[in-house]
């Protein structure tokens, strides 16, 4: 998918979203209104287990100035099984193009964050991944092996402005940049040669500056919260080994209800989209492995997701939050071959003080 479509899909995504956001606005606040306190719900929020989105979704809350907030999360998603467009292949069919097949892929991430509230319209962010990939694969001839790459990845930093609240919705904009500190340079041995340059899928960062922009909307009522996110990774210029990775477009819409004082539960829909290489990196054949290809890296998915959020409300540990999300994916159009995702799951930590 090339940047135009991509543009095209994320101005959709934006259209949607403020579609969301008059939806909301007409249909609850006659409700709200008949419900709430002369505070209405906005000092309460932040005590809600609901306050904050799925916790796969990032910046989509600010704080008060001065207020710091620090966070972890782990990640895990597992890749098996290839496709072409919406089809699935063999193995087989796969090696019928190429030496090399993969057969399946993890990717473990620890997402390290802290946040602080300049003032308070404006909180600042910035996130610090640690990541670790595996990649089996078996030759033509039948042979298997593993290649593995690990280390920190791209920084973001990211601001997040106030463009409209009500105790009952909450709009922001994020401006963001990513830095190329993560390895472009990552090698393994394969059965071809010892100490090769690994393919772009087993690189750990971008080896590019990026723009991140982004807006995000929740809403709340006194027992439901929803909102939507839709966000972009914008690629700036070529990386060191001459090329850079496509632009990717992302939308996300979830509605929360607090089962009790200290739990909610989620249910969402996340759509993403990213298109292929520019470029390429001299050291990788494409006709080796479909993952050394540029130009078959491009795709869509669609995800379900199902979450729980808690808060502890009370005692030494109060203000803590945990949460999890498990995402699966309904459907999948890649620009393949290319391995497909079978699900993934996201836990994570907060606590602001």
């Amino acid at each position: 998918m090339r940047r135009a479509a991509l543009i095209r899909t994320g101005g959709l995504a934006l259209g949607l979203m403020a579609g969301l956001v008059t939806h909301a606005q007409a249909d609850t606040a006659a409700a709200v209104e008949a419900t709430l306190g002369h505070n209405g719900l906005n000092l309460a929020i932040n005590q809600r287990p609901d306050g904050h989105a799925p916790i796969s979704v990032m910046g989509d809350h600010r704080h008060g100035e001065g207020e710091v907030m620090l966070s972890y999360r782990f990640m895990h998603m597992k890749m098996e099984g290839n496709r072409d467009g919406t089809d699935d292949l063999s193995t087989q069919q796969v090696l019928a193009n190429f030496a090399v097949a993969p057969l399946r892929m993890t990717m473990d991430m620890h997402m390290f964050g802290l946040m602080y509230g300049v003032n308070d319209a404006m909180t600042a962010m910035v996130m610090l991944p640690y990541v670790e990939k595996s990649m089996d694969h078996v030759t033509g001839m039948g042979a298997f092996f593993t290649t593995e790459s690990k280390g920190f990845g791209d920084v973001r930093l990211t601001g997040m402005v106030r463009l409209y609240e009500t105790d009952r919705h909450r709009l922001h904009l994020n401006a963001g940049v990513s830095l190329p500190t993560g390895s472009i340079k990552e090698k393994d041995d394969t059965p071809a040669m010892a100490n090769a340059q690994l393919p772009y899928p087993m690189q750990i960062g971008s080896g590019t500056y990026d723009l991140l922009p982004g807006l995000i909307y929740n809403g709340y009522s006194e027992t439901y919260s929803w909102g939507a996110q839709v966000s972009g990774t914008i690629r700036l210029d070529e990386n060191s080994r001459d090329y850079s990775l496509g632009d990717r477009v992302r939308f996300s819409a979830w509605g929360q209800r607090p089962l009790a004082g200290w739990l909610s539960v989620s249910v969402g829909v996340d759509f993403q989209a990213w298109g292929d290489i520019d470029g390429a990196d001299a050291a990788l054949n494409p006709m080796m492995v479909q993952t050394a290809d540029p130009t078959r890296q491009s795709g869509n998915r669609t995800d379900i997701t199902f979450g729980l959020n808690t808060i502890v409300r009370e005692g030494t540990l109060a203000g803590n939050r945990l949460a999890l999300e498990f995402a699966v994916p309904v459907h999948q159009d890649l620009d393949g071959p290319q391995l497909e995702t079978d699900w993934t799951i996201t836990f994570g930590w907060q606590l602001a003080f």
